[in-house]
Parts: structure tokens; C-alpha cells; sequence
């Protein structure tokens, strides 16, 4: 409004001009603007005069410059093509006098004689036509070494040194064409890596061929770049200046200055050689060099019968140099009569211009004081007439409506105006009845004041107020920046909101004068069970019982005296909504711009979850997840409490509990339904029990219950007792019938021990002790279980050192034909030799081996042993070797087993392996796949200890086996009435009639032998023939055809 202001106030000082001086530019102030352009007119027409003298200088200057510009190049261009056609000339004579001395040198070599390359490879071999190649070649000191190669591309003869390096070129490509082409006489090779020099280096090569045309070898000859750059550098033209060679590929053979790193490689841009190549003949051009990247000139030609080309060059930059001198010369003349001549005009200029202020500074005075108000506005101005004419308008105005000077300016219709700031889109609406709208109340004198939106989004705020002596003055204002940041404000607050709202904790503020709440979040309304309508504007009491109300009100207190606040820990509260739930709470004031605490924020965070979540967690480290009953941290802390009472004179039981055969159910018939067995198992075994009684899941399938006030051994019986029945009950899991039992190992506190390991210790051994026995049944603990585990755990680490110390041996017990008497094989049975016990049973280790997997260890030794011993038997002697069912369940046992074969020597079709029905019992499609894969590299497979187990014959009918093995069970009795001879004939029968043959084991006597040779039994093995011996004593027995007399042995 100051601005309106200072415009009526310009209009009452100049009411003779229509208010502004601006209106009485183009009356009152004409006779000084004519004056003033009277004493301007001289002065323009002297400073053209001297512009176009000076234009006239520097046209002619840049005339002259420009010729001697194109003279330098003209000159420097036939230089080069000179230079060109001279090296030209040169190089397509030295080529011809080394093609002619090739000529001759070819016609030498391509005598009859050479019939074949053989003869010619013979023949110039020799050191006499190395001398003829050395004598030849020194004529022409520029061509490298000649060298003759063979049809083979082998190095035969060169005239460089003798004698020859090994060099074979069969590779080259100009070889390989030459070889192939016979109408390709004379070649010039790619650029290659020299195998004389290791250079980069082209090699012109002939092809040699016989009278019959048939290819005889290649003569090459090297062209090195370094004689060609010397050349080039007794020739070269000055600085800047260089000479190149090019294959006409492009791949750059020779150059001077030197560019090493280039030789040998194509350019990827070769301007200059394009046109050469596609035109022919001398070329000049001028390019940027693709060796040195410099701007150069050059000239360019082909030599007349090989495929290169020669360039010479001279950078632009040196060319240019003395044009450049003579330039710089012209062009300081030239600037200094410019000078000379702005000078003289700027002192007659300056003395008008002095003339000239004088008359301005008066006109000047008189409109600062309007236009320094006008330019320093932030706001647009324009102030119309009365006749909707605009008188005026500053440059915010036409900036702000990104207006055309051209357009808005003194004169031109307010209607014009509002119409352009349509096009340029500072104005949204009718045109018509906007402009309507403003004349009318201007007319009735009314001030307008209107907020409008502009296309490009921004604000302006307009007012419009007449004038005393008619139009009005408009004033516009960007508002768009602070209707921004209210907006900003606006979604700050919003946003601040929408957060608050999702913080996952209640939040409340309340009014520190009248505990009022003034904001509370979504977790709050959902806390107090009432919309935010029903909380803001209310107080506890209002919202709480009297009791709960007060407690609220005295934290607020406390939280208003704390100047950090106050922080209540996990205390349970009573939501009116959820019920009995845990908070913690922290309450801070919050000061005003005074300091002073105005509102009280209270932030309450629901840990009824986390608390509930440490519970199950604190149940779960005591607590068996699957079946919840206490595990083992828990059930010795129950033991330790028991124990105590147990030096008290009372006594306890503690009863280890193994479920029989729960791995095969598992595995089987899946997790899920040995799951649900535990969980029904754990249920019958927590049935039997009394409250003072304790059980435990220690994991897997085993169970742990303490027996309390035990009186004697009968209770535990009973106890025992009541235990196993309830096992044995049916169980339906999950659509399973299913049937269990356990076995139980007991320890009575405090006789069988008062230390907690030792008592856990002694129950285990006894639960051992039951499933040893058979399992489904129980043991108590017995001293002799602990000294039996201290030996099988001191033979384990004897076994392990026996691996180290390779204390264990090999026997072989043979195997003797039934038909021949004579040796077929024979079995290797593994022995230890103890260095305290002497010699242990297999029957004693071997189980011990397969529980501790160092069976595996073992039997690859003994494979790898007896393979190699067994590679010096006769050939028709095989050898058999016991594997484990621990051996077969690893998926590389075959590789295995062929390694020791193929470091052996020994054949596979004299390995047999033995298995036992205990092999393919548990996991027979594996072990079926495996035995498969040996078979399939020609090992025999044995069923060894046949009939022994309750599936024997329908694994004959899976898996084609070579042998069967009848056991010595079935021999002991085989010659009494009622014996087993009738069995051995049906397994004897089945052997024949799937092609396998059949071994009695255990034969000791004669009679034995020939009731086994009756009933049509194949092979025999036992003591009657021999008893298992070593290596060096089992040869023995083979005699000097392999074949033994029973009788004789025995």
C-alpha cells in the first residue's frame, strides 16, 4: 500500500501530464530529445566512418593471411608427394632386385633331383647350400636372412647362422596359403613376431615346388623395420616430419620417427590409406594420425607389385610455422591501426558525450526518485488510464507473468495485457469476464483484491484500486513461495500425525494446566477402548476409575518435579479394553518458548508379548519342546536335590529308558509320526509315575525317570514293570499301527554311586546292558558293566593305535574245488597282533571297528593288502575279502575298491567280495546299488553265512549273486541221520539253477567232504584242507599247478 501511495502522489505533482512523468515523455520532453539527436548525428556518422575503416583492415589483412596460408600447404603438399613417388621409385627397385635374386635362388634349388620333399629336404640341409644361401643374400644387405623350409614348415636351411635354430612356421598364414595354393607362386605374409629376432617383422615368402608342380618347402625372406626406419631416417623431411611403411591392410611394417608399440598392428582409423587403397595411384590428404594422434599432412603410394604402401607425413603444426610467424606479424599491424584509429575516435566521442550529460542530468534527476521505486518493488506494477490504457509498468511486473516487452508497453489495451498472460500462462479464467469484472468496479470505485493460480502452478496476489482522477493502479505479488510453506506446514503436521499414529506405542499429551489430553495416537485409542473424539478434551478422572485416576495423576507429578522424566519399569495395568496387560512407561515435560513445562507426553510401551515370549523362553531351557517334559539341565538339578536327600538315609532309583526300535519307525515312516510315538510314550511313561516322581526327555528316544522313597529292589521291579506294559500298548500315530517297547537301565542312590555323573554314568551302562541282552527288558547296574566299558573303551584306543602302528595281519584260508581237489582261492581274514594280549578274535575287534567307523579305515588297508599279495598268485587262484555293511553305506566304495585294483595289478574277475544278509537288511536299495556297481566292473559278489538270517532267499531273487556260502551250522551235523543235508541239497539245488556256486564253510572231516561232493556242493573251506596261514605259508599249498591232495594236507 506505500507503493499506491507514492504512485498518487506522482500523480498529484504532475497533473498536467496525466499524473506520471512517464506520460509527458512524448510531448513535454520532445524539442530536448530532437536537440540531443542533432548533436548525436555527427558523432555516429564519424564512429562509422571509423568502424568501417577498421572493418576495411581487418578484411584485408584476414585476405592476405588466408593465401599465405594456402601457399604453405601447397607447398609443403608437393614436398610430400615428391618425397613419395622418390621412395616409391627406391623401394620398387629394391624389391625387384630381391625378387631377382629370389628368382635365382628358386631356379638353383628346383633341379630334377627334387622329386619329392624328402629329397629336397635332404638335399638343402646340407652346409653347402647354406653357403650358397649366405653368398646370395649378402648382396642385398636391406633383406633379412633367407630361410628354407621344409613341406612340413620345418626350419632346413637360412643364410643367416649355423648351426640352425629350431623354428617351424607350419602355422604362419602364408604358409598354409603357398602349401594349399600351387597357383600361388610369391606371398607377403601378415606381420609377425620374428623367431629369429622377436621383433615384429613381414616376410615375403615363395612357394618352391617340384617339376610336377608338387610343394616342396617355402623360401622366406625377412623384412626388418629397423633397416627400412634408417632409411627413412636419411631421408626425412625436418620436424614434425615422418615416413611410414603400411601393408595395405593397414598394419603399420616400418616407421621413422620410431613408434615400436605400433609395429605389427593394424590402425583403426587410416584415412589417407582408404583412399589410396580405393582410388589408386598418389593420394594427399590431411588427417589425424592414428600412430601419434597428431593433426598431419600427408601423401600416399602403393609400390607397383606388392601389397604396401608408403606415406610421408609432416604435422600441420610444423607446416604452418612460418605462416604462423608472418600472421602473428600482420595481424599486430593490423590491431595497432585499429588502435590508433579507435583512439582519435574515442577523443572526439568523448568530448560530445561530455556536451551531451550535461543536458541529460537534468531529465535524469526527476525520474531517479520514480524509477528507483519502481526497480526495487517486489511486487509488479502497471498503472492503467482512464481509458483502460496502460501509462506504465515496472519489470517485476512483465518478469512475474513472464510477459513480452514487445507486447506490454505504454499504450497497449488493459484487455491486451490480460490476454497475453493467458497465452503465456500467468492467467487462468475468461478473459472477457475477468476484464469486465475490474472496469466495473474501478468504475463504482471499489479496491479488488484477488487470489490467482497461475498454469504453471504458481500464486499472485492482485489488488486493484482507482485512482482520484481516473484509471486505477494494479499491483501483483508471487505469493507462491509462502503458500508453499504453509502447505509445507500443513503436511509437516500431517505427516508428524500419520507417524505418531503408527509408532506401535501409546503416546498421550496432556495439558500441563488442566491435564487435559490434547493428542493421543491410534495404540492409545485402541488402550483405552474410545475413539480420539471421546479422549481429547478429557482427564483421567473423567476416563479412569478414582484409584487409577489418582495413581495417574501422582506419576504426573513426579515426572513434572524429575527434570528427566520419569520412567516406571514393567508393572502390570488393567486396560479397560485388553484386559490385564504388562507396560512400561516414561512421562517428559515439554517446555514453551518461556522454558516452562507446558505439556506432559506419556509414552506407555504394551510388553505383555515380550514378557509372555521370555516366559516360554526361560520353560523351553528347561523343558523338552516336543513332548514338554523337563530335559536334562533340569532333570540334574532334580538329581543333585534327590541326591542330598539320599545322604539323609533315603534311597532312590533312576531309571534310563531307551524306546526299542524307534529309529527304524522314524526313518521309515517319517519324523512326524516318530514324533507323535515320543509324544505318546512320554504320556504312558508320565502315567505310571507318582507326584513325588520325576521324568525327563534327555533326546532322541531316550527317557530319564527318578523312582522316590524306594525301600528295596522289589519297587523297582514293580515299577519297572508297570512301565513296560503301558509301552507296549497299541499306538495309532497318525493312521499308524504301531507296537514298541524299551529297554531300562537301572541305578540304585546311594549304593550304586552319590556322585551325580557317576549315578547318570552307571544307569546308562545299564541300559546298555539291556539292549544288550536282547533289549525289551531291564538291568540293574552291576560293577562288571563299568569294567566292561573301561575294556571296550581300552580296546577302541588300541584299535586306533594299531591302525597307526600297523599291527594287524593277513591270513588266507583256501579254497579247494570239490570236482579237482585243486586251490580256487582263498579268503583273507584279518588278525591282530596285540603287543600284551597277543593275537585278538575278529569276533572281539570287529564289532568295535563297525560301532567307531574305523572299519572303513581298516577295510580299505586290508583291500589294498591283499590285492597286492594276491597279484602274485597263479592266475586261476581268487581271492575273497569280507566287507562290512558299515563299508557298503559309503557311496565311494567302488572307486575304492578299483583304485586297490588297478595299483595291484590284479585282475577284478579274481576279487570276490563276501557280504552278509546284515548288508541288505536295513538299507538294501542302496547296498542292491552298490554291489550293482561292483559287479558291473567284474568283481564276484558271495552271499556269505547263507541261511542264518529270515530273508536270505528273497535276496537271492533281488540281486544275481556269484557264490553262496553255506554256514558251518549247517556242516557240523551234515553226515549224522536227521542232519542238515537236506537243506545244504535245496540251497545247492537253488545255487545251480541261477548258475551260482556254492561253498561249505567249516568242513573238518572227511566224511563231511563227501557227502558236500554228493550232494553236488562246488567249493569247500576248513581245517580238514587248512587252517587260515600267511601270506608266505599260503603259497605252499598251491603247488606247482596250484593243486593240493586233501587227504595229504589234512
Amino acid at each position: 500500500m506505500r507503493v499506491l501511495g507514492r504512485v498518487e502522489e506522482c500523480e498529484r505533482r504532475f497533473p498536467a501530464y496525466g499524473g506520471l512523468p512517464g506520460r509527458s515523455e512524448s510531448t513535454a520532453v520532445a524539442p530536448h530529445h530532437s536537440a540531443a539527436s542533432f548533436r548525436r548525428g555527427p558523432v555516429l556518422w564519424l564512429i562509422l566512418c571509423g568502424v568501417l575503416l577498421v572493418a576495411a583492415i581487418t578484411v584485408s589483412t584476414a585476405l592476405i593471411i588466408g593465401q599465405f596460408r594456402e601457399r604453405a600447404l601447397s607447398n609443403s603438399e608437393r614436398e610430400l608427394e615428391n618425397t613419395v613417388l622418390l621412395l616409391t621409385r627406391h623401394f620398387d627397385q629394391q624389391f625387384e632386385d630381391a625378387d631377382i635374386l629370389a628368382t635365382d635362388l628358386i631356379a638353383k634349388m628346383q633341379f630334377a633331383g627334387s622329386a619329392s620333399p624328402e629329397i629336397f629336404s635332404s638335399e638343402m640341409s646340407t652346409y653347402d647350400a647354406h653357403l650358397m644361401l649366405k653368398s646370395k643374400a649378402s648382396v642385398l644387405s636391406y633383406i633379412g636372412d633367407v630361410n628354407i623350409y621344409n613341406s612340413d614348415g620345418q626350419l632346413i636351411n637360412s643364410s643367416g647362422g649355423w648351426p640352425l635354430a629350431d623354428v617351424n612356421v607350419a602355422g604362419r598364414e602364408y604358409f598354409g596359403g603357398l602349401k594349399s595354393n600351387r597357383e600361388l607362386k610369391l606371398t607377403l605374409g601378415e606381420p609377425v613376431q620374428s623367431y629369429f629376432t622377436g621383433k615384429p617383422t613381414t616376410v615375403i615368402a615363395h612357394r618352391l615346388s617340384g617339376l610336377d608342380g608338387v610343394f616342396l618347402g617355402v623360401m622366406a625372406r625377412r623384412i626388418d623395420s629397423a633397416n627400412f626406419q634408417n632409411f627413412f631416417a636419411s631421408v626425412v623431411l625436418g620436424d614434425g616430419a615422418a615416413i611410414s611403411m603400411f601393408h595395405r591392410d593397414g598394419t603399420l611394417l616400418a616407421r621413422y620417427p620410431h613408434a615400436d608399440a605400433m609395429i605389427g598392428h593394424k590402425l583403426k582409423t587410416a584415412p589417407l590409406l582408404e583412399k589410396v587403397r580405393s582410388e589408386g595411384g598418389l593420394q594427399t590428404l590431411r588427417f589425424e594420425s592414428g600412430v601419434d594422434q597428431q593433426d598431419r599432412l600427408g601423401s600416399a603410394a602403393p609400390l607397383g607389385r606388392f601389397p604396401i604402401i608408403v606415406v610421408a607425413t609432416s604435422t600441420v603444426a610444423v607446416v604452418l610455422s612460418d605462416w604462423r610467424a608472418q600472421t602473428r606479424f600482420m595481424v599486430a599491424a593490423a590491431v595497432l591501426s585499429a588502435l590508433v584509429i579507435a583512439f582519435i575516435l574515442f577523443l572526439i566521442v568523448r568530448q560530445v558525450n561530455r556536451q551531451n550529460q550535461q543536458s541529460q542530468q537534468q531529465l535524469a534527476s526527476e525520474k531517479h526518485r520514480l524509477d528507483t521505486a519502481l526497480n526495487n518493488m517486489t511486487q509488479g506494477l502497471v498503472l492503467y488510464d482512464k481509458s483502460a490504457r496502460m501509462v506504465i509498468c515496472n519489470q517485476r511486473y512483465i518478469d512475474m507473468c513472464g510477459l513480452s516487452a514487445n507486447v506490454v508497453k505504454p499504450g497497449c489495451h488493459f484487455l491486451d495485457v490480460v490476454r497475453h498472460r493467458k497465452e503465456t500462462g500467468s492467467f487462468e479464467g475468461n478473459v472477457e469476464e475477468f476484464c469486465s469484472n475490474i472496469l466495473q468496479n474501478i468504475a463504482q470505485g471499489k479496491i479488488t483484491h484477488t487470489i490467482m493460480e497461475a498454469a504453471d502452478g504458481r500464486s499472485f496476489d492482485v489488488v486493484n484500486k482507482p485512482l482520484a482522477h481516473g484509471g486505477w493502479v494494479a499491483t501483483i505479488e508471487d505469493i507462491t513461495e509462502r503458500r508453499h510453506v504453509e502447505q509445507e506446514r500443513d503436511r509437516n503436521y500431517s505427516f508428524l500425525r500419520q507417524i505418531i499414529d503408527h509408532i506401535p506405542t501409546q503416546i498421550t499429551v496432556k495439558d500441563v494446566r488442566d491435564r487435559r489430553y490434547v493428542l493421543v495416537n491410534r495404540v492409545a485409542e485402541t488402550q483405552f477402548g474410545l475413539s480420539r473424539d471421546e479422549i481429547v478434551g478429557k482427564t483421567a478422572p473423567d476416563l479412569y476409575p478414582k484409584a487409577a485416576a489418582d495413581a495417574i495423576a501422582a506419576d504426573d507429578e513426579k515426572a513434572l518435579q524429575s527434570p528427566e522424566g520419569l520412567f516406571l519399569d514393567i508393572s502390570p495395568w488393567q486396560s479397560q479394553a485388553l484386559g490385564q496387560r504388562f507396560i512400561t512407561s516414561r512421562r517428559i515435560g515439554i517446555p514453551d518458548h518461556a522454558g516452562q513445562t507446558r505439556y506432559i507426553i506419556n509414552i506407555v510401551d504394551d510388553v505383555t508379548d515380550r514378557r509372555r515370549a521370555d516366559e516360554k523362553i526361560a520353560h523351553l531351557a528347561h523343558y523338552d519342546a516336543l513332548t514338554d517334559l523337563p530335559n536334562r539341565v533340569l532333570f540334574r538339578e532334580r538329581i543333585e536335590q534327590e541326591l542330598q536327600r539320599a545322604c539323609r538315609g533315603q534311597q532312590f532309583a533312576l531309571l534310563y529308558i531307551d524306546v526299542d526300535e524307534f529309529k527304524g519307525i522314524n526313518d521309515s515312516l517319517g519324523h512326524h509320526v516318530g514324533d507323535e510315538l515320543l509324544k505318546a510314550v512320554a504320556g504312558r511313561i508320565r502315567d505310571c509315575i507318582r507326584d513325588t516322581d520325576h521324568i525327563a526327555r534327555l533326546g532322541g528316544d531316550e527317557f530319564a525317570v527318578i523312582q522316590t522313597d524306594v525301600a528295596n529292589s522289589r519297587d523297582v521291579v514293580d515299577f519297572v514293570t508297570r512301565i513296560h506294559e503301558a509301552i507296549r500298548q497299541p499306538y495309532e500315530c497318525l493312521g499308524h499301527q504301531l507296537m514298541t517297547d524299551a529297554s531300562i537301565g537301572i541305578a540304585l542312590a546311594p549304593q550304586d554311586g552319590t556322585d551325580l555323573d557317576q549315578l547318570i554314568k552307571n544307569a546308562d551302562l545299564a541300559m546298555y546292558g539291556a539292549k544288550a541282552n536282547g533289549r525289551r527288558t531291564y538291568r540293574f547296574f552291576e560293577p562288571a558293566m563299568d569294567a566292561h566299558a573301561k575294556a571296550r573303551l581300552s580296546l577302541e584306543r588300541d584299535l586306533r593305535q594299531a591302525l597307526v602302528d600297523g599291527a594287524f595281519e593277513i591270513h588266507y584260508q583256501p579254497v579247494v574245488d570239490l570236482g579237482s581237489d585243486q586251490v580256487t582261492g582263498c579268503e583273507a581274514l584279518l588278525r591282530w597282533r596285540h603287543p600284551e594280549r597277543g593275537m585278538i578274535s575278529p569276533a572281539e575287534f570287529i564289532p568295535v571297528a563297525e560301532e567307531t567307523g574305523l572299519i572303513v579305515e581298516l577295510g580299505e588297508w586290508v583291500l589294498r593288502t591283499a590285492c597286492a599279495e594276491a597279484a602274485g598268485w597263479p592266475a586261476h587262484v581268487r581271492l575273497a575279502v569280507n566287507v562290512s555293511p558299515v563299508q557298503l553305506k559309503c557311496t565311494t566304495l567302488a572307486l575304492k575298491i578299483a583304485s586297490a585294483l588297478a595299483v595291484s595289478g590284479l585282475p577284478a574277475n579274481r576279487l570276490e567280495l563276501e557280504i552278509t544278509e546284515a548288508v541288505l537288511i536295513r538299507d538294501d536299495e542302496t547296498a542292491l546299488a552298490i554291489l550293482h556297481q561292483l559287479r558291473a566292473i567284474g568283481i564276484r559278489i558271495a552271499l556269505d553265512d547263507f541261511g542264518t538270517g529270515y530273508s536270505s532267499l528273497s535276496y537271492l531273487k533281488r540281486f544275481p549273486f556269484d557264490k553262496i556260502k553255506i554256514d558251518r551250522c549247517f556242516v557240523e551235523d551234515i553226515t549224522e541221520i536227521g542232519g542238515s543235508s537236506v537243506i545244504v541239497q535245496a540251497v545247492v539245488n537253488i545255487a545251480a539253477a541261477r548258475n551260482m556256486t556254492t561253498t561249505a564253510e567249516g568242513v573238518e572231516t572227511s566224511g563231511q567232504k563227501e557227502v558236500l561232493r554228493g550232494l553236488g556242493c562246488t567249493e569247500m573251506q576248513g581245517y580238514l584242507f587248512s587252517a587260515a596261514k600267511p601270506s608266505s605259508e599260503v603259497r605252499r599249498l598251491f603247488g606247482a599247478d596250484g593243486s593240493e591232495n586233501v587227504s595229504a594236507v589234512a
